[in-house]
């Protein structure tokens, strides 16, 4: 099984090489968003075909649920690339902390980064989906549909901003709609998402798999995602301050999630 994952994850890293060399002529180091999402259904595809197309309920399960999560995500952030048209500022800072040579750097700090991520984050569920032998369970039912659970939210949180940026072209803080809630309702989503794929692998006898979920929320909530976004938010929007002292950052508070129910929010 660890031979079949290792040639799926060298599908993936190839996808992250060839978006380096684009990277290159359109000097736009964030297309690698481009394959963050659809590698992992790559990977996941391409063991399930090198492992025969297992049909067993729970490998269904797993496969459809990470290739139904990176199809959306993909999309979504390719759709959203594609209309800005310009570097991401998140890599644009990191191309000028690593100037010069950042041409070359890109490869490392972030391209084969991120492709050693996808692996780490992806190998648990993908061997869980080759060693699946069993019908889906109650514990495997669970994490089904809270994976669905963070599809959803995920979806109208990224509908809620891209509305926003096309309505808002000159910037400004989204502060209505599931953001009144929680500040990062795509991140507690993808949280939730990995959450319910490691209780299905878990199901299927895979009980290290839940160290997916473990990675997702430290990456989210400690390394690149929520820390990089809310210097860069301190930095360049002024109303965000008071915004971070009054709504929580993922974990809803119960009044709020009311207010939300409520069409308040």
């Amino acid at each position: 099984m660890w031979t079949t994952f290792g040639a799926a994850w060298l599908v993936a890293l190839g996808g992250f090489l060839l978006l380096w060399l684009v990277s290159l002529v359109r000097r736009d180091a964030s297309v690698v968003d481009f394959w963050w999402g659809p590698g992992f259904a790559a990977i996941a595809l391409t063991a399930w075909w090198q492992a025969g197309l297992p049909t067993e309920p729970q490998a269904l399960l797993l496969l459809g649920l990470i290739v139904a999560w990176a199809l959306r995500l993909g999309l979504q952030l390719g759709a959203r690339r594609l209309r800005e048209g310009e570097e991401d500022p998140r890599y644009a800072e990191i191309r000028d902390a690593w100037k010069p040579g950042f041409w070359w750097k890109s490869l490392f700090v972030v391209f084969l980064l991120q492709a050693v991520l996808q692996g780490l984050v992806s190998v648990g569920p993908v061997m869980a989906m080759l060693s699946a032998s069993g019908p889906v369970g109650p514990l495997g039912l669970i994490g089904g549909l809270i994976a669905i659970a963070g599809i959803v939210l995920q979806t109208v949180a990224d509908t809620q901003l891209d509305r926003f940026r096309r309505d808002t072209p000159s910037g400004g803080l989204l502060t209505t709609g599931i953001r009144a809630v929680v500040r990062f309702p795509s991140y507690l989503g993808e949280i939730i998402v990995w959450s319910g794929i490691s209780l299905v692998a878990l199901e299927a006898g895979i009980a290290w798999a839940l160290l997916s979920a473990a990675l997702v929320f430290v990456l989210l909530t400690r390394v690149s995602g929520i820390p990089v976004i809310e210097e860069r938010m301190l930095r360049t929007r002024p109303s965000y301050a008071a915004y971070r002292d009054r709504v929580p950052a993922i974990l809803p508070r119960k009044r709020s999630i009311g207010l939300l129910f409520q069409g308040r929010a």
